[in-house]
C-alpha cells in the first residue's frame, strides 16, 4: 500500500510538473475572466499575501510571488493568449524569441524570425487644407477579424482545452516527403487536427463556433498634426486584421491625401493666394483683408503702384512646420489686375493726361 501511494505521489508530481502552473487557479479565476475581474482578484490577493503582513510565513511569501507572476501573464492580452494556447512552455519560448531566439510556434524548433506577422492595411485618408493647417482629431471605424475574446483563440468554450490525441500534445506529426523519385524522407509537419498547438477544444466555443476568430468594429482616432504634408502616414500598430491566433496583426496605415482648396495653394510650408485688384487700386494703392485658413483676417495693403503679377510675401503666415508648429512658412499673395472692359471718352482723356500723352480726337 505504501509503495502504491509513493508511486501515485510520484505520478501526481510528474503530471503537475508537465502541466505547469495554473495561473487562473492561482488568482481564483475562471478562464473567461474579464480585465476588471482580474484586477479585482489581484488587488485582493496581493493585499492578503503581501510580505509586510506575512514576515514569518514563507508559504505566504511564495504565494505572493506566484500571484504577481500569474497577474503579469493574465493581465497582459498577448501573454495571456500565448499561455491559453501553449501554456508556460509557450511563454518561455516566446521570451527566448524576444531575446533573439527561435519561433515559439515553429513545430520544428527552428530559428529565424519569430512569430508570423499579418499584412498591413493601407488606405487613403482625405483631409482638408484647413485640417492640415490647424490640426484635428478624426475618428474612423474599421471592421476586422480578431481573436475571439470568449475563447481567446483556443476555439474552446471558456478556453478549456485538452491534449490533442492525434499528435499526443506535441503539435506536430511525422509525415513523408518525396525529395526525388524513389527517395522519401520523414519530416515533422504541424498537426492538422490541432493546428500545431497540441490542444483541442473540450467543447466548441459558442461565440466563434470554434473558428477562433470573430468580426469586430473598432474605432480609431486619427490625430492629424499641424503642418503634416500630403502623403504623410498615420500608423496604428497591430490594429489590422488578425488572420490566425498565432499571427501578430499588421498595422493600419492611413495615408493623408490633401484635398484641393478653392483659395489657397500649398507648396511645402508656403501658401500661395491669388488676389484680384482693380486698375484704380493698382494705380492708387489699396488695403485688403484675406480670410486665412484658421478664420483670421490678414491685412494686405499697398501704397505704391502694383503691376500685374506682383507678388507680396508675408513671412510667418504660411503653413506650420510639422513637428515645429511655432515656425511657419510664408504667404505669397500674387496680384491680378482687373482691367475695365471699356473706358468712356472722359476716362480715356484723364488717363492720357495722367500719363502725359497728347489728346486724340475721338470719333462719335
Amino acid at each position: 500500500m505504501r509503495l502504491l501511494l509513493a508511486v501515485a505521489a510520484v505520478v501526481c508530481c510528474a503530471v503537475l510538473a508537465e502541466a505547469g502552473k495554473d495561473y487562473y487557479k492561482i488568482l481564483g479565476l475562471n478562464r473567461d475572466a474579464t480585465e476588471q475581474q482580474i484586477q479585482k482578484a489581484f488587488r485582493k490577493l496581493s493585499i492578503k499575501y503581501h510580505p509586510d503582513k506575512n514576515r514569518d510565513d514563507p508559504e505566504a511569501q511564495q504565494r505572493f510571488l506566484d500571484i504577481n507572476e500569474a497577474n503579469d501573464v493574465i493581465s497582459n492580452a498577448e501573454k495571456r493568449q500565448i499561455y491559453d494556447l501553449h501554456g508556460e512552455e509557450g511563454l518561455k519560448k516566446d521570451s527566448q524569441m524576444q531575446a533573439g531566439g527561435f519561433n515559439p510556434f515553429d513545430p520544428f524548433g527552428g530559428g529565424g524570425g519569430g512569430r508570423k506577422r499579418g499584412p498591413d492595411y493601407r488606405m487613403d485618408f482625405p483631409v482638408t487644407l484647413e485640417e492640415l493647417y490647424g490640426g484635428t482629431h478624426k475618428t474612423i471605424k474599421i471592421a476586422r477579424k480578431v481573436v475571439c475574446p470568449h475563447c481567446r483563440g483556443t476555439g474552446a468554450k471558456n478556453a478549456e482545452t485538452k491534449k490533442c490525441k492525434a499528435c499526443d500534445g506535441q503539435g506536430f506529426r511525422m509525415g513523408v516527403q518525396q525529395l526525388a523519385p524513389g527517395f522519401n524522407i520523414q519530416v515533422q509537419q504541424p498537426c492538422d487536427k490541432c493546428g500545431g498547438t497540441g490542444q483541442i477544444a473540450k467543447t466548441t466555443c459558442p461565440i466563434c463556433g470554434g473558428s477562433k476568430l470573430k468580426m469586430e468594429e473598432k474605432p480609431l482616432e486619427a490625430v492629424v498634426e499641424r503642418g503634416m504634408a500630403d502623403g504623410s502616414e498615420i500608423v496604428f500598430e497591430r490594429a489590422s486584421e488578425q488572420p490566425a491566433p498565432d499571427v501578430i496583426p499588421g498595422n493600419v496605415v492611413l495615408i493623408l491625401r490633401q484635398q484641393s482648396h478653392a483659395r489657397f495653394r500649398r507648396d511645402g510650408n508656403d501658401l500661395h493666394y491669388e488676389q484680384h485688384i482693380s486698375l484704380k487700386e493698382a494705380l492708387l494703392g489699396f488695403r485688403k483683408r484675406i480670410t486665412h485658413l484658421d478664420g483670421r483676417e490678414v491685412v494686405v495693403e499697398r501704397r505704391d503702384v502694383t503691376p500685374p503679377g506682383f507678388v507680396l510675401s508675408l513671412a510667418g503666415e504660411g503653413m506650420p512646420v510639422h513637428e515645429f508648429p511655432s515656425d511657419r512658412g510664408a504667404l505669397h499673395v500674387r496680384f491680378t489686375v482687373l482691367f475695365p472692359q471699356k473706358l468712356s471718352k472722359q476716362q480715356k482723356a484723364t488717363v492720357r493726361q495722367l500719363l502725359g500723352g497728347e489728346a486724340v480726337a475721338e470719333e462719335d
